[in-house]
C-alpha cells in the first residue's frame, strides 16, 4: 500500500478497510465513520458529516465499491460532504 499523506486520504482509507473487510460482527460502517471522525478531529480537521438527504448516493456508492475496492468515487463523494465553512475557517 503507498502512503497516503493528505490527512483526508488516510480518514476515509481508515472507514472504507474496516467497512469493507468488516472487522466486527455488526455496525462496521458506523464504527469506520466514527474512526474516521475521530482521526480528523484528532488532528484539527473537519469531521465528515454524512447528509440524510445524500444517504441513497452513499449506499450506491458503496455497493460499487466493495467489490473492486478502487476507493477514488467514495473518496470524492466523501470530501463532496465536508462543510465548505469549516474548511474556509481552517485555512484562515
Amino acid at each position: 500500500m503507498q502512503q497516503l499523506s493528505d490527512i483526508y486520504d488516510q480518514a476515509i482509507h481508515l472507514f472504507l478497510m474496516m467497512a469493507r473487510y468488516q472487522f466486527f460482527y455488526d455496525a462496521n460502517k458506523r464504527m469506520g465513520r466514527f474512526m474516521m471522525n475521530g482521526l480528523l478531529l484528532n488532528e484539527g480537521y473537519p469531521a465528515i458529516n454524512l447528509p440524510a438527504k445524500r444517504q441513497l448516493e452513499f449506499n450506491t456508492l458503496m455497493i460499487d465499491f466493495y467489490d473492486p475496492g478502487d476507493r477514488s468515487r467514495m473518496n470524492a463523494f466523501l470530501r463532496s460532504c465536508l462543510d465548505q465553512r469549516a474548511i474556509m475557517i481552517m485555512k484562515e
